[in-house]
């Protein structure tokens, strides 16, 4: 699964790479999951995408393994319990962006398309921003993820730790000369 979704993400860029795509290589992924007893926050600073303005293409792939903790410990359950990186390496999104307009400084953008988080794909629609300063792009989403929906499960023991939505906040940078 991991070679396939790699290899997937290497032909579209070698396809959008025709098409005046952009690419970030180090997009950052964060998410924040407030329960009854802690606060759970990890970052991920490995994220890549790939956006054609032109058309509202989009790719973003998230490599699991990469999310940092404060705690050591947390890292560990969350790869190994929760999220089962070795079965499932990365998460992603493919689908169109729409909103961008190359003359506004700032857009609201909606993302629609595939996402799968833990081998499960949902079909996902989530609204944002398109920030325009002289020759980057930031693209920038705020937005809710419920566990089930992507059959990762809590253990009765940890539902206090543990909030069934997370929230997670995507930023990518993507430069160009002709923007």
């Amino acid at each position: 699964m991991k070679k396939l979704i790699l290899f997937t993400f290497l032909w579209l860029h070698a396809y959008y790479g025709s098409c005046q795509a952009l690419q970030s290589e180090k997009g950052y992924v964060k998410f924040f999951s407030s329960a009854l007893i802690e606060d759970i926050t990890a970052e991920n600073h490995q994220a890549k995408a790939l956006f054609n303005p032109e058309t509202g293409e989009a790719v973003f792939l998230i490599p699991i393994a990469d999310f940092e903790f404060n705690k050591t410990l947390m890292k560990e359950h969350f790869n190994e319990n929760y999220m089962e990186s070795d079965q499932y390496p990365e998460a992603y999104f493919k689908g169109t962006i729409s909103g961008y307009q190359k003359d506004a400084t700032k857009s609201e953008a909606v993302a629609e398309g595939e996402m799968m988080i833990h081998g499960v794909t949902n079909q996902v629609r989530i609204p944002g921003e398109i920030i325009h300063q002289n020759n980057t792009l930031l693209l920038k989403a705020v937005f809710q993820v419920a566990l089930e929906d992507y059959d990762i499960e809590i253990p009765k023991l940890m539902f206090q730790k543990i909030a069934e939505e997370v929230e997670v906040t995507i930023q990518f940078e993507f430069q160009n000369p002709s923007l």
